[in-house]
C-alpha cells in the first residue's frame, strides 16, 4: 500500500482521492475509521498507481531562470543575465535579452535578482492588461474595475470579486496576448455574473468567440507559464 496523508473534517460527507505531486492526500468524514479509509484505498490502488506514474512521468516544463537564463514574456523568450553591478536594475541586453544587476551592498543576491526579474515582469503585464481592460470595458459597455491586482498564484488565473477588484496571475506574462485577453474578458464577465451560469458564458462568448480554445490551452500549457528560482 502506498502512503498517504489523511485530513478528516466534521463537514466532510464523502472520502475523497487527491494525487498532486507525487503525494497521496485522503479527504475523509471524522466519523470514518482509518481501517475502513485503507480497505477502500486498496480498491483505488490500481487508480492511484497509475496516476503517480502518470506524474513521474509528466515532462517538466516549468521555467527556470536562473539555471537556464532564459524565461517568456508574451511568448517570446527573453535571455537573461544576472550579474553585480554598480546599481540594482533591470536594463535591455544585446538585442532579446535583459541585464539584471545587484549592487555589491546587497547582501542577498540571488533574492535581489529575483524581486527585480518579477518587479519588471509585474510593470509589462500590468501595462497590458491596463490597456486591454480599458477596451474591452468599452466594448462590454462596462465601468472600469475598482482595483487590478497582480500576484502569483499556484490554482488560478484570475478572478473578480463583489467589490469589482480583478486579480490576475503573474504568471500570465508568459502567455500569448490572445490568452491573456480570454483571461481579462473572462474575469468583466464576472462583474455581472459572479458564477459560471450559461449566462455567463454566454457573455464570454460574446467578446471571446475562441474562449474554449484559449482554455483548453491554459490546460494544456499552464505549468510551462510557471517559473521556479
Amino acid at each position: 500500500m502506498f502512503e498517504y496523508q489523511l485530513k478528516k473534517s466534521a463537514r466532510r460527507k464523502t472520502v475523497a482521492i487527491k494525487v498532486h505531486n507525487q503525494k497521496v492526500t485522503v479527504y475523509a468524514p471524522s466519523y470514518v475509521a482509518k481501517n475502513q479509509i485503507d480497505s477502500w484505498l486498496h480498491e483505488k490502488k490500481s487508480w492511484v498507481d497509475a496516476q503517480l506514474r502518470k506524474q513521474l512521468n509528466a515532462t517538466d516544463t516549468k521555467q527556470y531562470p536562473f539555471e537556464k537564463e532564459q524565461i517568456r514574456l508574451f511568448s517570446d523568450v527573453v535571455n537573461l543575465r544576472f550579474e553585480q553591478g554598480p546599481d540594482s536594475a533591470v536594463k535591455p541586453y544585446l538585442d532579446d535579452g535583459l541585464l539584471i544587476t545587484v549592487s555589491s551592498r546587497v547582501k542577498y543576491q540571488q533574492q535581489k535578482h529575483q524581486k527585480l526579474l518579477e518587479a519588471y515582469l509585474k510593470e509589462k503585464l500590468t501595462a497590458y492588461i491596463e490597456m486591454q481592460l480599458a477596451y474591452y470595458c468599452t466594448q462590454m459597455k462596462e465601468i472600469l474595475p475598482e482595483n487590478l491586482n497582480i500576484g502569483v498564484y499556484k490554482r488560478k488565473w484570475g478572478s473578480c470579486n463583489s467589490k469589482r477588484e480583478l486579480t490576475f496571475n503573474l504568471h500570465l506574462v508568459c502567455a500569448p496576448h490572445h490568452i491573456i485577453d480570454y483571461v481579462i474578458v473572462h474575469e468583466l464577465a464576472h462583474l455581472r455574473y459572479l458564477n459560471h451560469s450559461k449566462a455567463f458564458w454566454q457573455r464570454v462568448e460574446t467578446f471571446y468567440p475562441e474562449y474554449k480554445a484559449a482554455s483548453q490551452w491554459l490546460k494544456i500549457h499552464g505549468s510551462s507559464l510557471q517559473w521556479v528560482f
